[in-house]
């Protein structure tokens, strides 16, 4: 035991483990810088041809708010930023788009060999909804895209709401490339809804002094961020009183259908205890089955309304609850009738032949009587 070390370097079964665990280790590391290269190289690829650098600039420096109907015309000039980026430029599809009314945009692609395309041309798709909208295919040349120049034209929309930030100049090529956007102010609208806020006793009124200030201060956006609140404090509001009518509402459609429950329970009562006596008894069956699953409709559509006032869709529970107030007073007529209807047989019905021989043993015995008075009263005289 005295020449035993603290290592097994001496022991041949030891050597032989540490080569095989140091070779292991090496195909481990070649396979792992493999799976490395492959995976690099794959995310290179995969690269879309559309994702190169470039720098862009345009003719005009846009202001911090416009005005509906203010007229713009700008151009912009989109430059790859190296050669490689020129080349992937191409074999791309483009896309143009503008939200200003009555809008152009023309495209000029200048290729790396001086030629020169001009958009829209025949092919290209080029639609005037909610603006001006430009797409085409840039075909694959050997050298690429020098650069790409757009003009575009056109007159500031009159929004519907206050504050509204929309695209002067968005381009895409299989992915955004950028999106120049402008903030479009409607004074019409900020004015209508100050005075509208300052009625409502519901809003905040130090809110709103605040944002009539900035919106004198032509501080729009800083103005539209207090109403946005304001309105919404506004909104909950009406909600949560309107919610409180149509909870009684509710509650009273609940309160009649609960009556009818009862009547309908009723019903069933007198079905089940006097089933032998009741004249057309699978009649009146049938028909407290029906008003027993009308019942269940009418609960249903009732769990339906309370989610549509929950969901703030006031317009859609008017209709629902005329809809069951007037299958509610249906259904109450109707129980009310089979209620009224439920006739018990007598049980002491007899047939004719029956009644005749009753009705001579009664006359018998009344002159059998009548006899027997008579005689007593003549032996007592």
């Amino acid at each position: 035991m005295a020449g035993e070390s603290g290592t097994n370097s001496g022991n041949p079964s030891f050597l032989i483990f540490s080569k095989i665990l140091n070779s292991r280790c090496i195909n481990f590391n070649m396979r792992a810088k493999s799976l490395l290269l492959i995976a690099t190289l794959a995310a290179i690829l995969t690269i879309p041809a559309s994702a190169f650098d470039f720098d862009y600039s345009c003719s005009k420096t846009f202001d911090d708010y416009y005005f509906g109907g203010e007229y713009l015309y700008f151009t912009c000039t989109i430059i790859p930023a190296s050669s490689s980026d020129s080349k992937q430029a191409d074999d791309t599809e483009y896309t143009f788009l503008t939200n200003l009314d009555s809008s152009a945009i023309t495209v000029t692609v200048e290729f790396k060999d001086g030629k020169k395309h001009l958009h829209p041309a025949p092919d290209d798709d080029y639609e005037k909804i909610n603006g001006t909208t430009l797409s085409f295919y840039i075909p694959e040349t050997d050298d690429g895209v020098e650069e790409i120049q757009v003009a575009v034209s056109g007159y500031v929309p009159v929004i519907e709401k206050r504050l509204e930030n929309i695209s002067a100049l968005k381009v895409t090529a299989d992915e955004e490339l950028f999106d120049l956007q402008i903030t479009v102010v409607n004074k019409q609208k900020f004015y209508s809804d100050l005075k509208e806020f300052e009625k409502e006793s519901c809003a905040d009124e130090k809110k709103l002094r605040e944002a009539k200030t900035l919106y004198n201060e032509g501080k729009y956006s800083e103005a539209e961020k207090l109403l946005a609140e304001v309105e919404e404090a506004i909104n909950e509001c009406h909600f949560r009183t309107l919610k409180e009518k149509y909870d009684e509402e509710i509650d009273d459609l609940k309160s009649q259908l609960s009556k009818i429950t009862t009547t309908l329970a009723f019903i069933q009562y007198r079905l089940d205890y006097d089933r032998e006596k009741i004249e057309n008894y699978d009649e009146m069956m049938e028909e407290w089955r029906n008003l027993t699953l009308q019942r269940e409709q009418l609960d249903n559509e009732i769990d339906e309304l309370v989610e549509l006032v929950s969901k703030g869709q006031f317009s859609a529970a008017d209709e629902k609850i005329e809809s069951i107030s007037s299958n509610l007073t249906s259904l109450k007529v109707r129980a009310e009738t089979l209620k009224e209807s439920i006739n018990v047989k007598n049980t002491f019905e007899f047939d004719l032949v029956t009644l005749a021989i009753i009705a001579g043993g009664v006359a018998v015995i009344i002159v059998t009587v009548y006899t027997i008075v008579s005689i007593r009263r003549r032996d007592k005289w």
